[in-house]
C-alpha cells in the first residue's frame, strides 16, 4: 500500500502530448549525501527545490548500500543481480577481480541491462554524460554522444570544467539528457564525520551546484522545457566500532578473500574450503552481525546467486563496521589491538568516523531525492527506491525505460 501511495501507473502521470520534442532532463547524482546532512546547513537552492518541485528524505538505495553498486542501479533502474554489479570490489570467474577506479568506471563489467543515456540513445534522443561510472566501455567504447574523458580520478575534471561542458550540452537542442556526477559529500564525509565542518561545506558545495545549474537552466529561451533530478547513491552513519575480519580469519582458522562494505562483508572462501563450517563458526557472533551461505540470502539483498556473489554474506549495523589489515594504514595495522586483540572492538586510535554498506532500511542510508521543472509538481515522495530513478527519468523524456529494469515511474505531474 505504501508504494501504492507513491507510484501511479506511468500512462496516468501526465497529458498525453506533454513532452515537448526538445524536452531535456539534467540528472545530477551526489555521493554520500543523506538529507540529515542538510541540518544546520544554509541550502537555498535545495530548499527551493523542495518548495517548488517534488523531494524526497527517503531514496532508499539497494543492497549493499556502497557506491559502485548504487551508481549502477541508479543509472539502470535494475537490481545488482541484473546489472552484476554486486559490491564495490568482487571477483568475476573471467574477467577476474574488479577493484579499480578504471574497472568501476567501465561499463563491460556490466552483466545486463543499460544505462539511461544508452536507453535514451537507442531511442533516438541524444545524451551528454560527465563523470559517471558507465560513460564508456573497454569493449565498446563510448556510451553516449558526448562524454568527457575518463583517466585517474585525481586528475578529473573540475566542477567548473564540468559545468561549463553541461552549460555546452543545454545549449545544443538536440541533446535531451544531460547526467552529472560529483563524488562529495562521501569524499569528506567518510574521515569528517556526518555533522563535521568539512561535511558542511561539502553541502554548500554540492547546494552552489544545483543553484549554478538552475540559473542555466532559467537562462534558456523560452519554450525550452528543462527537468532537474537529484538523487544521492546512498547515505552515511557515524561508526565507532571494528568487527576485524583479519582476526576472525586468524581465530577460527579459514583463508577467503574478502569484499568489504562496512557495514557488509562477503567472503570468497578458498577451494576446499568448508563453507558450512565457516559459517558454523562465525555465527557464534550473532549478536553483531548476521551470516548468510549463498543461495539463502534475505529477500531484500537482491545481488543474486551468480559466480561474482561470494560463498558467505556477512551483514552488521551501526556502530559496527567490517574491517581488516587490508584496509588500514601499515602503521594502523601493526597496532597490537589491530593484530592480536579481539575481533570486535572500539579501536583506540581510529581511521573512519562515517560508513555505509549496511541494510537499506537503516535510515541513514536513505538518500537525497530532487525534481524540479515544467510539468513537475510540488509534492512530497514518502519513499521512492534507487531502481526508479532510471524508468521516471526516460518517461520525462517520452522515454521507454530497458524491459529489464524493476523500478516504477514516480508520480511527479500537476
Amino acid at each position: 500500500m505504501r508504494r501504492l501511495a507513491n507510484f501511479v501507473v506511468a500512462a496516468l502521470l501526465f497529458a498525453a502530448g506533454a513532452f515537448a520534442a526538445d524536452r531535456t532532463v539534467v540528472v545530477v547524482l551526489f555521493d554520500g549525501f543523506s538529507p540529515f546532512m542538510l541540518a544546520g546547513v544554509a541550502t537555498p537552492n535545495f530548499d527551493r527545490l523542495a518548495r517548488e518541485g517534488a523531494s524526497s528524505r527517503h531514496l532508499v538505495p539497494s543492497f549493499p548500500t556502497l557506491s559502485m553498486v548504487n551508481h549502477t542501479t541508479f543509472e539502470t533502474g535494475c537490481w545488482p543481480a541484473d546489472h552484476g554489479i554486486v559490491a564495490n570490489e568482487f571477483r568475476d570467474p573471467v574477467q577476474g577481480l574488479y577493484d579499480t577506479k578504471a574497472d568501476r568506471a567501465d561499463a563491460a563489467w556490466r552483466t545486463g541491462c543499460e544505462s539511461m543515456w544508452q536507453t535514451a540513445e537507442r531511442q533516438g534522443a541524444p545524451a551528454a554524460v560527465f563523470n559517471f561510472v558507465g560513460r564508456w566501455s573497454s569493449k565498446t567504447g563510448k556510451q553516449a554522444s558526448v562524454i568527457n574523458p575518463e583517466g585517474p580520478w585525481k586528475d578529473h575534471e573540475d566542477d567548473d570544467t564540468i559545468l561549463a561542458k553541461t552549460a555546452a550540452a543545454l545549449a545544443d537542442p538536440h541533446i535531451r539528457l544531460i547526467a552529472l556526477y560529483f563524488d562529495y559529500p562521501d569524499s569528506v564525509a567518510h574521515g569528517d564525520g556526518v555533522h563535521g565542518d568539512k561535511t558542511k561545506d561539502a553541502v554548500v558545495k554540492a547546494d552552489a551546484v544545483v543553484g549554478r545549474l538552475r540559473t542555466m537552466i532559467e537562462a534558456l529561451p523560452n519554450g525550452r522545457q528543462v527537468d532537474l533530478v537529484i538523487g544521492a547513491d546512498h547515505g552515511m552513519t557515524a561508526v565507532s566500532k571494528v568487527i576485524n575480519i583479519g582476526r576472525l580469519k586468524t581465530l577460527h582458522h579459514f583463508d577467503a578473500e574478502v569484499a568489504y562494505g562496512s557495514g557488509s562483508a562477503m567472503l570468497y572462501l578458498k577451494p576446499g574450503s568448508d563453507a558450512a563450517r565457516v559459517a558454523r563458526a562465525l555465527k557464534r557472533y550473532h549478536a553483531t552481525f548476521e551470516v548468510y551461505r549463498k543461495g539463502h540470502f534475505p529477500a531484500y539483498v537482491h545481488i543474486g546467486a551468480g559466480p561474482r556473489v561470494g560463498d558467505l554474506l556477512l551483514i552488521t549495523r551501526p556502530p559496527y563496521a567490517f574491517e581488516g589489515p587490508e584496509l588500514m594504514k601499515p602503521e594502523i595495522a601493526a597496532r597490537a589491538e589491530n593484530i592480536s586483540g579481539p575481533p570486535i572492538y572500539q579501536p583506540q586510535v581510529t581511521w573512519f568516523n562515517a560508513m555505509h554498506g549496511y541494510k537499506p532500511d537503516v535510515t541513514a542510508m536513505h538518500a537525497i531525492f530532487y525534481a524540479w521543472g515544467p510539468g513537475i509538481a510540488h509534492r512530497p515522495i514518502k519513499r521512492l527506491e534507487m531502481i526508479d530513478v532510471a524508468p521516471t527519468v526516460l518517461h520525462l523524456l517520452g522515454l521507454k525505460p530497458d524491459n529489464r529494469s524493476g523500478g516504477k515511474v514516480l508520480d511527479l505531474g500537476r
